[in-house]
């Protein structure tokens, strides 16, 4: 799975870092690089109070390790950066020409949304662990910014009073960040001491960030004052024409949505389990089958040793039986008793023949047996070794 991995990250431009240790004393920070994706220790020791920092721009982490010794209180902070606020639109300023009505303020602008948190993966032989802390909270949404102001009316006469410039509109606030997808595999090494989930030692936050407040709307422009016009009659009296309306206050910019809580997932590595089941069945039986070899070399000894007894035992007889002959050649002893010792000879060789015969076809059995053995447990020995290289 770890090397499918790496040679995704490869072809989509990944970094990918192998190291011998990661050390963070106690209190202080550690500043992860911005390109490694996928980083493999050999031991990580991360001491009380210790922080490690993700840049929001890595996106997503993978981190194994072979032995991890983790402290308390403990922080990996993997934060998505928060949104920047909208610009403020500026008021209009000035008048409207005469007779006319002031134009509506320019809109705020939207506040960005903020950046999700990073996904975290991190696969763990753990020796030793306080307390873990793991923060991919999505990033807050910008403030969306206040609409501009709107004109003053223009100056009238003989028109009706026009009225002011409505207020532009606030700027919308920006959307959250979804929270960083964590998933923490471990294997409990013997020198832990633990036992059981890691539930109550690690924590979790994968919030989604909260959305930004819209923009305030831009208050309304003035309307043309009242005034006192003179009447076109031989009096020439004045009347009072009332002013134009104010504009009305700009519409405030929507609230950002609140981004999504990212998946977590804490859980004890059962492939690993798999795997040391595995090795340990494949050792039984690579122990078991160099057992059965020295068995069969312990038989092949032993039938050997009877076979070269059988044979010594023969070789006496036969120069028993040698002399015999040549005393009977030099008249030492009569023919009767010769022909008996050539019948002895001859019934001798006989039983030493079907002995051997019995002997190796006994050897014959015991080899071919511990043979199929061997070969079975061979076939066996394979399928495990397989069934480790797919996992």
């Amino acid at each position: 799975m770890s090397r499918i991995l790496v040679i995704c990250l490869l072809v989509m431009g990944g970094s990918v870092q192998a190291a011998e240790t990661l050390h963070v004393k106690q209190g202080q920070t550690h500043q992860w690089g911005a390109s490694d994706n996928l980083v493999i220790l050999k031991e990580m020791i991360l001491e009380d109070n210790a922080v490690i920092v993700l840049p929001p721009e890595l996106e997503q982490l993978q981190l194994e390790v072979a032995r991890a010794k983790i402290g308390s209180g403990v922080r990996i902070i993997a934060r998505g950066q928060d949104g920047l606020s909208g610009a403020d639109a500026g008021d209009l300023t000035g008048q409207a020409e005469t007779c006319k009505r002031g134009e509506r303020g320019p809109g705020g602008s939207a506040g960005e949304s903020g950046a999700d948190g990073v996904d975290v993966t991190l696969n763990l032989a753990v020796a030793s662990l306080g307390s873990l802390v793991i923060d991919t909270q999505g990033g807050a949404g910008g403030q969306g910014g206040a609409g501009g102001g709107g004109e003053k009316a223009g100056a009238f006469d003989t028109c009706p009073a026009p009225s002011g410039g409505d207020g532009g509109p606030g700027g919308d606030g920006g959307a959250g960040g979804s929270g960083g997808s964590v998933k923490v595999l471990y294997n409990l090494l013997p020198e832990s001491g633990l036992s059981g989930s890691l539930l109550t030692q690690i924590t979790v936050t994968a919030k989604g960030g909260v959305g930004g407040e819209g923009g305030k709307g831009g208050p309304g422009g003035k309307g043309i004052e009242g005034k006192y016009i003179t009447k076109r009659t031989l009096t020439g009296n004045k009347r009072w024409i009332a002013g134009g309306d104010q504009g009305k206050t700009g519409a405030p910019g929507a609230k950002g949505e609140d981004g999504k809580e990212g998946q977590v997932t804490i859980e004890a590595d059962l492939r690993g389990k798999v795997n040391e089941i595995v090795a340990s069945q494949s050792a039984q039986v690579a122990a078991l089958k160099d057992q059965l070899v020295q068995r069969l070399a312990q038989e092949k000894q032993q039938v050997e040793s009877s076979a070269k007894l059988a044979i010594e035992a023969l070789e006496k007889k036969l120069n028993a039986m040698t002399r015999t002959m040549a005393a009977m050649t030099n008249g030492e002893s009569d023919q009767s008793s010769g022909a008996s010792s050539l019948e002895e000879l001859r019934v001798l060789v006989q039983q030493q023949n079907a002995q051997l015969e019995q002997l190796s076809s006994q050897l014959d059995k015991s080899v071919n047996g511990l043979n199929q053995r061997i070969e079975r447990i061979e076939k066996q020995v394979d399928k495990l070794t397989a069934e480790v290289g797919k996992r």
